[in-house]
């Protein structure tokens, strides 16, 4: 046993001489600014929906610092969402987050299109890494909106996409 810890100190004592590692480029130099690709799980336990969906966002320069933040990020959204009836519907937004030390929050602004008709939609969420909280509303009528067509959770994944004013 004893033999077995001295062979793992040398190990890791020989790979940990070379902690330093060679970046070639600088992100400053790239022309595109940043942005991320995300795909969540959305689920509200209340109504039973859920859904997923996937986004696309590119981070503003000029607002925050270079590689510090904040950062906010115009985008996209494409999704499908599956109402208790086992119905679905497909939506596309337009969204502005927003994000500061891991806790992103923002709102958006779109079209579900529902039976056949495309009916306007508004939402806006908040979170912190991996999770947050979703609240929607879905315009009935040309002057009605519904309080909210779902409240529930989101989890996703966020894949950043390095640029001149977005990187690590």
């Amino acid at each position: 046993m004893k033999r077995l810890w001295v062979i793992l100190f040398v190990i890791s004592f020989i790979g940990g001489q070379e902690t330093q590692y060679e970046r070639i480029g600088d992100p400053k130099d790239l022309s595109f600014p940043g942005g991320y690709i995300g795909i969540s799980y959305e689920f509200d336990l209340k109504s039973k929906q859920k859904g997923y969906q996937i986004s696309f966002g590119v981070a503003v320069p000029g607002i925050g610092e270079s590689g510090n933040g904040p950062y906010i990020f115009p985008g996209i959204v494409f999704g499908r969402r599956h109402l208790q009836n086992n119905d679905s519907f497909t939506y596309f937004d337009m969204q502005l987050v927003a994000m500061i030390g891991g806790v992103w929050g923002g709102a958006g602004y779109g079209s579900a299109y529902i039976d056949g008709r495309k009916q306007k939609r508004s939402k806006y969420f908040l979170g912190w890494l991996l999770g947050g909280y979703v609240n929607e509303r879905t315009q009935t009528s040309e002057l009605e909106w519904q309080k909210s067509t779902f409240r529930g959770y989101h989890l996703g994944l966020v894949f950043p996409l390095i640029g001149n004013h977005f990187y690590p």
